[in-house]
């Protein structure tokens, strides 16, 4: 039987409701209790067998439930279902006689705000030799952040961590070895082994180097503001020379008395040691309503910049203000040097705003034009809204490219094909709510009570993401990477 493997980067989080996670060093915010939530997407038409198994730290192993996903279909894996014992903490591997698609959904409860959070990351087929975290905090006592590193490889991985705080400055190499199978958490609040003391204030990025022939996949994790969120760590295997990322959502989004409902940030990581020219292209969907940009940076040797649609970010305050107050669209990101991105959407509930963070995709190393997207919902109890989803999709050729959304319940039966076509470097948005770039009626077909998942095709190359949000009580959002086939 072959098999595919699945990589979970399990952050910080337990694999089993209602255990808590070890508090937070004293003066910043303590997530709460977390757990996961597993969806697991046939990419086939054949019915899949796929069987769960979790290591912990040390590298023990520890069988988890064997499940049948129908052909075209998913499941939820819940964390009461995963057969572990109390207060565990991880990483798992799905091994399939078909291939799967995965995205990983942590809930946190008891914490600060509303006392609810939750957070997506997408699981990887496989691993690499050096990683990037583009986006690492250590400011008390709003924000922190950790990041986990997961060994892919069948052998211990031997592993260099090296940190670099946001102007450039190298603030070390720390060495760890990680067993086959198990995750080692880094956690920037709580220096010690490969952890630098790092001086608050403090943001940054991490370089994780394996040295001796294994491969890892990692997952940060950033606590801000009582809210958490999660991303996949980029792969950077030797990354150098010139570079194209991709980011197929961003918002500047305001009511007319001025409060924030949405907008976004994009961090980019300079990996090389001289200066990045780096151009951003910032395309709205719509070129009719709202205007385009272009921005011309340098960043310097192992440094990080940051843009934000709101204050500016590393630009002044009003540097954003000509996209106006109703602007979405997509980015392109052009570099003369070696670059990784994250990008953070955030939302503004009632209790603070909450972010969500994903990888941009380097449209130098992916030409996809398939994309999975696990962990689809449309879930109403009446007039009230319990969950939705957003597939974004991003153009990322300079001329027209004609886009196919399937959308696929549980069983794997089609509810729902949409199409649409997009100029060169456009992006579409489909909201199961609202509509998004659609009409909200488009998304009738698919019923009150979905839950399944989304395929995206097109005739050229794309980028795809997810968001994802869940509403009150249990009100939350998060955003993650399209798994392309």
């Amino acid at each position: 039987m072959t098999k595919r493997r699945i990589t979970f980067a399990l952050v910080v989080i337990v694999l089993l409701a209602m255990v808590a996670l070890p508090a937070a060093a004293q003066g910043y915010p303590n997530p709460g209790v977390g757990s996961t939530y597993t969806e697991l997407a046939n990419k086939t038409s054949t019915d899949a067998t796929a069987q769960l198994t979790y290591y912990d730290t040390s590298g023990g192993m520890h069988q988890g439930p064997q499940r049948t996903i129908p052909a075209n279909g998913s499941i939820m894996i819940d964390p009461d279902s995963v057969q572990l014992p109390q207060n565990f903490q991880g990483a798992g591997v799905v091994s399939s006689n078909q291939p799967l698609a995965s995205v990983v959904k942590t809930v946190w409860t008891g914490g600060p705000g509303d006392g609810y959070q939750m957070a997506l990351y997408s699981g990887v087929s496989e691993g690499s030799s050096q990683i990037c975290f583009p986006s690492l905090f250590k400011i008390p006592p709003t924000i922190y952040a950790s990041f986990t590193v997961q060994n892919t490889g069948t052998g211990p991985a031997e592993i260099k961590i090296t940190y670099f705080k946001r102007d450039g400055t190298n603030e070390g190499s720390f060495t760890d070895t990680i067993p086959a199978g198990a995750q080692h958490t880094y956690d920037l609040s709580n220096p010690g082994g490969a952890v630098p003391n790092l001086t608050a204030p403090w943001d940054g990025s991490a370089v994780v180097e394996v040295t001796n022939g294994q491969t890892v996949a990692g997952v940060g994790v950033v606590y801000q503001n009582g809210r958490t969120a999660t991303y996949n760590a980029a792969d950077c295997a030797g990354a150098s020379g010139a570079t194209t990322l991709v980011v197929p959502s961003q918002y500047r989004m305001a009511t007319n008395d001025g409060r924030w409902l949405l907008f976004s940030a994009i961090n980019i990581q300079n990996l090389e040691g001289s200066t990045a020219n780096v151009t951003l292209y910032y395309t709205p969907r719509d070129a009719n309503v709202n205007p385009s940009k272009t921005v011309n940076i340098t960043i310097p040797p192992y440094s990080a910049a940051g843009l934000n649609t709101r204050n500016g970010g590393d630009k002044p305050a009003d540097f954003f203000d000509d996209l106006g107050t109703t602007w979405d669209g997509s980015v392109r990101i052009e570099s003369d040097k070696a670059i990784v991105a994250n990008v953070i959407t955030q939302w503004w509930r009632s209790t603070g705003k909450e972010s969500g963070y994903y990888a941009a995709p380097d449209a130098s190393k992916s030409q996809a034009t398939k994309y999975f997207v696990p962990g689809i919902r449309r879930v109403k109890d009446g007039s009230t809204w319990k969950e939705f989803s957003a597939v974004i999709v991003q153009n990322l050729t300079n001329s027209s490219n004609t886009v196919k959304i399937d959308f696929y319940d549980r069983n794997g039966n089609l509810k729902l094909t949409l199409t649409d076509t997009l100029a060169g470097g456009a992006s579409i948005g489909y909201n199961t709510k609202n509509g998004g770039s659609r009409d909200a009626a488009d998304f009738i077909p698919l019923g009150d009570n979905f839950e399944g998942h989304a395929v995206v095709t097109a005739n050229g190359p794309i980028g795809v993401v997810l968001n994802g949000v869940s509403k009150a009580p249990n009100a939350g959002s998060g955003t993650t990477n399209g798994i392309p086939e």
